[in-house]
């Protein structure tokens, strides 16, 4: 065939199997960051008082 437009069938399967593997990897790196960024912000609402009164054992 002279003139080939579209590349052979087994080459367009592999292509779109790189795209979905980049596109899952992609929306699985944003979802981790997410979670990330909201773990931060709870984290960071979370007051630790280091001056609570110990109780002392004494006799």
């Amino acid at each position: 065939m002279i003139l080939q437009i579209l590349p052979p069938e087994g080459i367009i399967v592999s292509e779109s199997f790189f795209d979905t593997q980049l596109l899952f990897v992609i929306l699985g790196m944003a979802a981790a960051v997410f979670v990330i960024i909201k773990g931060a912000k709870l984290l960071s609402k979370i007051n630790i008082s280091k001056t609570v009164k110990k109780p002392s054992y004494t006799s």
